[in-house]
C-alpha cells in the first residue's frame, strides 16, 4: 500500500542546532528556515544557517534498528549561505558496490560566490560568479541519470552553468593537491580554475523572476520551426532550413507568471575564471577601443571580458494577479510543478508549453516528483530499463496544513492524502552519482537512493513507497496489487529462516488477498522453493478453495486449475514415499481427486494374491549375472561413474521434486518434463530411490501412484537411472530381489504394464527395453533387464492361470531373453576394454584411448564395425605389434594340434607355425593382455577376426597421423599393419582408402610445393603450407615411397584373387558398412597410374634426401601432367589410356637427374686410415641408395650400366679408387666409361704436379705428347689434392682388363687404350723416382 515510512532520523536536535549557533528561544520551525541537501545515496546531510555549515552522516544504531545522522563536521563559512547541494562523486574505476567515492558540497552565498568542500570541511575551490545572492543551486541527471552532470548556479538576474566534465575533473585534482599539503608533501594549496567551462545567461523581459529551472536541449521538428517561422516573420521572413538547438530555461515570477527562455547552443564556452574576474573588475567591455583604433596602448594587466550571453523569452504565461514562487521538473524533464502566491499548483506540459492540470488549497506548498518503475529491483539493470513501463508522481506538501497530497500524472487523479507534521521541507533530490570519467559505464539506473525526502522540524526523515500499481487501473491494478502482496510475502520469508507462527498466519492471510490466478501460482512456486510444505498446502487448500468457489474457469485459467490440482497430488505423492504424514492435505485431495476423476477409496485397495510373491531372478539369468561379478571383481571393475549430488535437506528435495513434473496438463497421468538437465535427473533419481527402498511395505507403492495420477513408468526409469549410477559395489542379490518388488509393485499400477499375453509383445515393456539399450553401463543394464524379465514372468503366470495357456516360452520373454544376451556380450567387451596395461618386449606407438561409454546404443549405431574398431582402439592404446595378434589367432588353432597330433599337420601350415614361432615370446611375456584378447575371440569369434582387427589398427594410425602430421612413425605402422592382412583384396583396399582419405592431399601439395621450389623447401614454407618442417617433409616422401610400393606390389598380387565373405555377429539387424567391408569392396586402381604416382614419390623423395637443386622436376621428367597423374589415382577423373614408360624425349633429362643423384650417393661414403695405414670405407649407406637407383632407372627404361658406369666415374672422381676398381667388373660395355676416366686422370696428374717437390724433373719424366695434353686442361678444383698414383694405375688397369675382355676394337679404343697405358706407364715412372 501506498504510505510514509521513516527511514532515518537527526538524533537529538538540539545537537544540530548548536552546531548550528541557534538561539535556544529560537522558533522551533528553525530547520525549515535552513538551506538542507541530502546526497544522492542518503548517506550525507547537509545543513546550512546563516554563516554557519553541519554535515551528518549517516549511522546505523542496532539499539533502535534505525538510521541516525550524527554531526561529523561543523563550522563557520566567511559569508551568509543561501542554498546547498550535496553530490556523491562517481568513483573513477568501475566498482561491484556501486557507491560514491567521495562527497562534493556545493555552497552558495548571499554575496554571489560559490564554495566547494569535501565531507570534511575543507574548501576545495571558491569563485564569485555575480554580485547578487545565490537563489539555488541544482544538477538533473535525467530519468535513467545519464544526462550531462552540469551544476546549475541560479541568481535573480540570470543562471551560470559549470560544465561538469571540466569541473569534477579539477575538483579531483584539487583533493589529490589538499591531500598532499595535508601529509606534508607539498608547501602551500593553490589550484588553477581556468579549465573549468561556464555559460552565463542573463534573463530579460521579465518583471521579476523568484525561481528557475534549466530543463535542457528543446528538440523542435521542421514542421515547428517552419510554423514558428512564418508566425513570427511573416510571409517573406527568412528561415533556416534546420531547426536550431536552443537550452530552454523555466522562470517563475511575475509578468509574466512563467516565462520561457531559450539559449542559442553552438556558441563558445567561457572559462570560470574568466567570468570571475569580469564580476570582480566590473570591468564592462575592451572592444570598443581594439575597433576604433586608438594608437594608445593598452595597460599591461587588462584582460578581456567574456560577456555574458541574453536568453530570450519567447513567450510565457501571464497572469498579472499571479506571482509564481517556486519551479520544479520532473525527472524525465516533460512536466514541470509551478507554486504561486494564491495558493495554487500548476502543472505545465513543457513539450507543448501549456498547462494541464492545476490544484488548488495548496497555499506555500512544496512539490516534488517521483517516478516508479513496474520492476522487483528499486535499481533495475540499465540495459533492460527501457523496456519498462513508469509512472509519474506528483508529491505536493503544504507545510501550513501538515498535509502531503500524492497525484498521478498520468491521469492528475488523486491517489492518497497523509496528514504530516506542519512546517517541514521537502527535499527533492534530481540526480544520482556524477563526475564519472569516460571510461566509467553505469550498469544499473543512476538514480538517487530517495528521490522526494520529507524532513519533519524535530528532524526525521521520511520517504513516500508508492507500489506501481496506483498508475494502473482494470485488471493491470488488480496484478500490480496482487504483486505487491506478493512483495510483502518475499519480504517475510527473507527475514528468518525459520518460520514463526504469527509469520505463518500472515503469509497464509496475503495469499487469501491474492486475485489473479498467475500471482497465486508464483506465490505458490515461492514457496515452494523456501518453506515447508505444511504452510504450502494451507496456502494451497485457500487457492484451490477460491477456485471452486468461481462458477466459469476459461480455457486461459484452465492450465492454473491443472496446476494446483497437480501439484496437491504430486506433494501427495513425495509425502508418502518419504512415509510423512498427510492428514492435514486430506480434504484438498479428495476435493482435487473428485475434480480430476480420481477414485478416491484407492488408499485402502489390498490385493490378497500378492501376499506368496517370491521376487527372485531366474534361474539362468542368475548364472550369467554371478559370472558377470566374478569376471568384474577379477578385473577390479571401476568404470566411470556419474556424479550425484544428494539433497542437503527435505525443502530442497521436495523443491527438486516438483519442478521436474509437468503440472499444466490435464491428462491420464502426471509425467516428467522433457528437458530436464542430466544432472538434475539423476539427483532426481537418487532421492526417489532411496526414499522408495526405505519403504517397510513395497506393497503400498501401487497405491501411492494410483491415488497420485503418478506415470508409473515415470518413477520406473528413475529407480532404473539410479541403478545406473550406483558403484557395482553396492549392487547384490538382496538389492536386486527388492529392485524386482519395487518394480512390480510399480508396474502393478498400469494395466499396460501388467497385461502380458504370452503371444504378443508389450508396447509398454518394449519401451523400458529402448531405455535399457541406451543406458551407458551395459552390465548394469542387464541386472536391470534380468530384474524386468523376472517381473513379466510373474505377470505372464497370473495371465496364464487366467487364460490356461500352455506356452513356457513367450515372445516377451524371448525378447528379453535376446536383450540380454546381447548386453551379456556388450559387458564383457566393456569390462575387457578397460584394462591397460604396458606391454612387455618390442611394442609399436601407443595412441590415446578416449573414454567411452560401450553400450548397447553405441554399438547399434556404430554399425558392424564397431565391435571391431573398438578392440583396435584398445590394442593400439596398448602398442600391442599386430605380429602377435595373428601369431595369437596362430596359437589358438595349432596348439591344440601340435600337443595332440602333430603328424596332422600338412606341408602348407609349416609357414605359419614357424610365423608363430617366431612371435611367440612376446605372448607369453603378456600373458593378461592376450588372455583378454582370447575371452573377446570367443565372445565375438567375427568380429574379432586377425584381419579385421589389424586393418582396424591400421586405419587409426592413419587418423592418429592426421592429427599430428609431425609424428612419421604413426604413418610407417599403417604400412607395418597392413602388411601383415593376409586378405590380399582387403590389404589392397586398405591402401586405397587411407591413400585417398588421409595421405593424398598432403602429398598432391607436397608435389607441387617440391616442383615449385625446385629444391627442398625452406622450414617457413613448409609450415606455411604443409604444417610441418622440411625434415618431417623428407621421411613422409620416403614413407610415401615404401607406402606406393607396397600398393603397387598388392595390386599386382590381387589380378587373381578372389573376393573373401565378410561376416559378424547378428548382433545387428540392418547397420551401414563396416570399415572392413567398404575396403574389400573399394574398386581396383589403374595400375599404370599407381606405377607413375610411385616413380613421382621416388623422384622427390630422392631430391630432397640428398636436397638436390633440379627445376621443376615433375615438368621435366615427365610428360604426363602430373596433376592428373596425382588426382586419377583415388579420384573421379576422365579415365585416359596412358602409361608409365616415358618417351624419348625424357631420357636426356632423366639420365641427368640420375647422374646427380649417383654423385650425392657417393658423397655418402666416408673413410678412415686404420693402424695397418690402409684405408678403410663406410659405403653401406651408398650401396644402399645405389641399389635405390638402379630401381629408379629401371622404372624409367634406363639400363642399370648406365647407373654402374656413373657410380664407377663418380668413385674415382672423388678418389675411392678401390670401391671404383671393384665396380668395374659390373659394368657390361666398359669402353663407355675409359674417356672419363682418362679425363679424371688428367686432372690428378695435373695435381701431382702441383705437389711435386722437383716439378723440373717431373716435367722431364713425362712423355711430350702427354705433357701437352695437361698442359691444355684447365684444371679440375673438385678432384681431391693429393691423389694416389698407385691406385690409379690400379683403377686404369682394370679398365684395360675389361675392355679387353667384353669390347670389340675400333679405331677410337684404340687410341684411348694407347694412351691409358701411356699413362700407367707415366705413373709408374714417377712412383719409382718419388716425384
Amino acid at each position: 500500500m501506498c504510505n510514509v515510512e521513516q527511514v532515518a532520523d537527526c538524533g537529538d536536535i538540539l545537537t544540530l542546532g548548536r552546531a548550528l549557533f541557534i538561539p535556544e528561544k529560537e522558533d522551533e520551525t528553525w530547520l525549515s528556515k535552513c538551506s538542507v541537501s541530502l546526497s544522492s545515496c542518503g548517506n550525507l546531510l547537509a545543513v546550512g544557517y546563516k554563516k554557519r555549515l553541519c554535515f551528518l552522516t549517516a549511522q546505523w544504531i542496532s539499539s533502535i534498528e534505525s538510521n541516525t545522522y550524527l554531526v561529523s563536521w561543523s563550522g563557520t563559512l566567511p559569508s551568509e549561505v543561501t542554498s546547498v547541494l550535496a553530490l556523491s562523486i562517481c568513483p573513477s574505476q568501475q566498482s561491484s558496490q556501486n557507491g560514491p567515492d567521495w562527497f562534493c558540497i556545493v555552497v552558495g552565498f548571499i554575496n554571489g560566490s560559490v564554495g566547494f568542500y569535501t565531507n570534511t570541511g575543507h574548501l576545495l575551490l571558491l569563485e564569485k560568479l555575480e554580485e547578487r545572492p545565490v537563489l539555488r543551486i541544482s544538477c538533473h541527471t535525467g530519468t535513467f541519470g545519464t544526462l550531462p552532470d552540469d551544476i546549475h548556479i541560479f541568481f535573480q538576474s540570470g543562471v551560470c552553468v559549470l560544465s561538469g566534465s571540466s569541473l569534477f575533473q579539477t575538483l579531483r585534482n584539487a583533493k589529490v593537491q589538499l591531500a598532499k599539503v595535508q601529509a606534508g608533501i607539498l608547501s602551500e594549496y593553490s589550484i588553477d580554475s581556468k579549465s573549468i567551462q561556464i555559460r552565463k545567461w542573463i534573463f530579460t523581459e521579465q518583471e521579476q523572476i523568484n525561481d528557475a529551472a534549466v530543463v535542457g536541449l528543446d528538440l523542435k521538428n521542421s514542421y515547428e520551426h517552419f510554423l514558428a517561422a512564418s508566425t513570427y516573420g511573416g510571409y517573406d521572413t527568412w528561415y533556416r532550413s534546420i531547426p536550431p538547438l536552443n537550452t530552454l530555461i523555466l522562470t517563475s515570477g511575475i509578468l509574466p507568471y512563467i516565462g520561457f527562455h531559450y539559449a542559442m547552443e553552438g556558441g563558445t564556452t567561457p572559462p570560470l575564471q574568466d567570468v570571475a574576474r569580469a564580476v570582480a573588475n566590473k570591468i564592462k567591455s575592451a572592444l570598443p577601443g581594439w575597433l576604433g583604433g586608438s594608437t594608445e596602448s593598452a595597460p599591461s594587466n587588462t584582460e578581456p571580458v567574456i560577456r555574458a550571453e541574453q536568453l530570450s523569452m519567447r513567450n510565457g504565461v501571464f497572469d498579472s494577479q499571479r506571482q509564481g514562487t517556486l519551479v520544479a521538473i520532473s525527472p524525465d524533464r516533460r512536466l514541470a510543478a509551478f507554486t504561486d502566491n494564491l495558493g495554487r499548483v500548476a502543472i505545465l506540459d513543457v513539450t507543448k508549453g501549456y498547462i494541464i492540470r492545476m490544484f488548488k488549497g495548496c497555499r506555500d506548498a512544496q512539490c516534488a516528483f517521483i517516478q516508479i518503475f513496474d520492476a522487483e529491483n528499486k535499481k533495475p539493470q540499465l540495459s533492460m530499463v527501457k523496456e519498462m513501463r513508469r509512472a509519474m508522481f506528483l508529491i505536493i506538501y503544504n507545510p501550513k496544513k501538515g498535509l502531503i497530497d500524492i497525484r498521478l500524472m498520468q491521469r492528475g487523479t488523486r491517489i492518497a492524502v497523509f496528514t504530516a507534521t506542519k512546517n517541514g521541507k521537502l527535499l527533492y533530490n534530481t540526480c544520482g552519482l556524477i563526475g564519472a570519467e569516460k571510461s566509467y559505464t553505469h550498469k544499473k539506473l543512476n538514480l538517487p537512493e530517495f528521490q522526494c525526502v520529507l524532513i519533519d522540524p524535530d528532524g526525521k526523515l521520511k520517504k513516500f513507497n508508492i507500489p506501481f500499481y496506483y498508475s494502473l487501473g482494470g485488471e493491470h491494478l488488480e496484478r500490480s496489487k496482487d504483486l505487491h502482496v506478493l512483495r510483502s510475502i518475499r519480504d517475510i520469508i527473507k527475514k528468518t529462516t525459520k518460520l514463526s507462527e504469527e509469520a505463518k498466519v500472515e503469509i497464509i492471510e496475503s495469499v487469501e488477498k491474492l486475485n489473479t490466478l498467475e500471482i497465486k501460482r508464483h506465490c505458490l512456486e515461492m514457496l515452494i522453493k523456501s518453506c515447508e510444505s505444511d504452510i504450502l498446502i494451507a496456502c494451497l487448500e485457500r487457492v484451490w478453495g477460491s477456485l471452486s468457489s468461481d462458477d466459469v474457469i476459461n480455457q486461459h485459467n484452465e492450465k492454473f486449475k491443472n496446476y494446483f490440482g497437480n501439484l496437491a497430488l504430486v506433494t501427495l505423492f513425495h509425502r508418502r514415499i518419504c512415509s510423512e504424514d498427510v492428514d492435514d492435505m486430506q480434504d484438498l485431495v479428495v476435493k482435487v481427486r473428485k475434480e480430476f476423476g480420481v477414485e478416491n477409496n484407492l488408499d485402502d485397495v489390498t490385493n490378497d494374491q500378492d501376499e506368496n510373491l517370491e521376487f527372485n531372478l531366474l534361474e539362468d539369468d542368475n548364472c550369467i549375472l554371478e559370472r558377470l561379478f566374478i569376471l568384474a571383481q577379477e578385473r577390479d571393475f571401476k568404470e566411470h561413474q556419474a556424479k550425484v549430488t544428494f539433497a542437503d535437506n527435505r525443502i530442497s528435495t521436495y523443491k527438486d521434486f516438483v519442478s521436474c513434473f509437468e503440472l499444466e496438463q490435464k491428462n491420464r497421468y502426471i509425467s516428467l518434463k522433457q528437458d530436464i538437465p542430466t544432472e538434475k535427473f539423476n539427483n532426481l533419481s537418487c532421492d526417489i530411490f532411496k526414499s522408495v527402498i526405505r519403504l517397510k511395505d513395497y506393497s503400498t507403492l501401487s497405491n501411492f501412484v494410483k491415488s497420485s495420477k503418478v506415470d508409473p513408468k515415470e518413477i520406473v526409469k528413475l529407480v532404473i537411472t539410479h541403478l545406473m549410477n550406483m558403484p557395482l559395489e553396492q549392487i547384490n542379490l538382496d538389492l536386486i530381489e527388492k529392485i524386482i518388488a519395487i518394480l512390480y509393485y510399480l508396474c502393478s499400477a498400469t494395466e499396460e504394464a501388467t497385461n502380458v499375453i504370452y503371444n504378443e509383445i508389450s508396447p509398454w515393456w518394449e519401451n523400458i527395453r529402448m531405455m535399457l539399450v541406451e543406458q551407458p553401463c551395459p552390465l548394469r543394464s542387464m541386472i536391470v533387464a534380468m530384474a524386468c524379465k523376472a517381473v513379466v514372468k510373474i505377470f505372464e503366470t497370473k495371465s496364464s492361470e487366467k487364460e490356461d495357456a500352455w506356452e513356457s516360452v513367450t515372445k516377451e520373454n524371448a525378447k528379453w531373453g535376446i536383450l540380454i544376451g546381447k548386453l551379456e556380450d556388450i559387458s564383457i567387451l566393456s569390462i575387457v576394454l578397460l584394462f591397460k596395461a604396458d606391454i612387455k618386449g618390442q611394442s609399436i606407438p601407443k595412441l590415446a584411448f578416449e573414454d567411452i561409454n560401450i553400450n548397447l546404443k553405441y554399438i547399434y549405431s556404430r554399425g558392424k564395425g564397431s565391435i571391431t574398431e573398438l578392440i583396435a582402439k584398445w590394442l593400439c592404446n596398448m602398442g600391442v605389434p599386430p605380429s602377435s595378434i595373428a601369431a595369437n589367432e596362430l596359437m589358438e588353432k595349432y596348439d591344440p594340434v601340435l600337443n595332440s597330433d602333430p603328424s596332422s599337420l600338412e606341408d602348407d601350415d609349416r609357414a605359419e607355425i614357424l610365423y608363430m614361432e617366431n612371435n611367440r615370446s612376446l605372448i607369453e611375456d603378456n600373458p593378461q593382455i592376450f588372455k583378454w584378447l582370447s575371452l573377446l575371440r570367443r565372445q565375438f569369434p567375427l568380429s574379432t577376426t586377425t584381419d579385421y582387427i589389424i586393418a582396424n589398427m591400421s586405419w587409426e594410425y592413419a587418423m592418429e597421423w592426421q592429427k599430428c602430421m609431425n609424428k612419421t612413425d604413426h604413418l610407417d605402422m599403417v604400412i607395418h599393419c597392413s602388411q601383415i592382412i593376409t586378405n590380399v583384396r582387403l590389404r589392397l583396399g586398405m591402401y586405397s582408402i587411407i591413400w585417398s582419405t588421409y595421405i593424398k592431399h598432403v602429398f598432391e601439395t607436397c608435389c607441387r610445393l617440391v616442383n615449385k621450389v625446385g629444391k627442398l623447401p625452406k622450414d617457413h614454407l613448409c609450415l606455411q603450407d604443409l604444417g610441418f618442417k622440411s625434415e618431417t617433409l623428407s621421411s613422409f616422401l620416403k614413407i610415401c615411397t615404401f607406402y606406393l610400393d607396397e600398393f603397387y606390389s598388392c595390386s599386382m598380387m590381387c589380378v587373381d584373387a578372389e573376393k573373401q565373405s565378410i561376416q559378424y555377429e547378428k548382433i545387428w539387424d540392418e547397420s551401414v558398412p563396416s570399415l572392413v567391408e567398404v575396403a574389400q569392396d573399394t574398386k581396383n586402381d589403374n595400375s599404370e597410374i599407381l606405377k607413375l604416382n610411385y616413380q613421382i614419390s621416388c623422384t622427390l623423395y630422392y631430391q630432397c634426401h640428398f636436397k638436390l637443386k633440379f627445376s621443376k622436376p615433375l615438368d621435366i621428367l615427365y610428360d604426363i601432367d602430373y596433376q592428373y597423374i596425382l588426382e586419377a589415382l583415388t579420384g573421379n577423373v576422365v579415365h585416359r589410356d596412358i602409361s608409365a614408360k616415358g618417351s624419348e624425349k625424357l631420357m636426356s633429362p632423366r639420365m641427368k637427374f640420375l647422374t646427380k643423384l649417383i654423385r650425392h650417393a657417393i658423397e655418402t661414403i666416408s673413410c678412415e686410415e686404420n693402424d695397418e695405414k690402409s684405408i678403410l670405407y663406410h659405403d653401406e649407406e651408398c650401396v644402399l641408395w645405389i641399389q635405390k637407383i638402379c630401381l629408379l632407372a629401371e622404372v624409367w627404361d634406363i639400363d642399370n650400366n648406365f647407373v654402374f658406369r656413373q657410380e664407377v666415374v663418380g668413385l674415382y672422381h672423388m678418389g675411392y679408387d678401390e670401391i671404383a676398381e671393384a665396380t668395374l667388373g659390373m659394368i657390361k660395355e666398359p669402353e663407355l666409361t675409359l674417356v672419363p676416366i682418362i679425363a679424371i686422370t688428367i686432372q690428378r696428374l695435373k695435381r701431382s704436379l702441383e705437389n711435386s717437390k722437383n716439378q723440373a724433373e717431373w716435367i722431364v719424366s713425362m712423355p711430350p705428347q702427354l705433357y701437352k695434353r695437361l698442359q691444355n686442361t684447365v684444371l679440375d678444383t673438385s678432384i681431391p689434392a693429393n691423389p694416389s698414383l698407385a691406385t690409379t694405375i690400379l683403377v686404369l688397369q682394370k679398365v684395360l682388363s675389361e675392355v679387353e675382355k667384353k669390347s670389340s676394337e675400333t679405331e677410337d679404343l684404340k687410341q684411348n687404350v694407347k694412351l691409358t697405358r701411356l699413362i700407367i706407364e707415366s705413373c709408374e715412372l714417377l712412383i719409382r723416382r718419388k716425384l
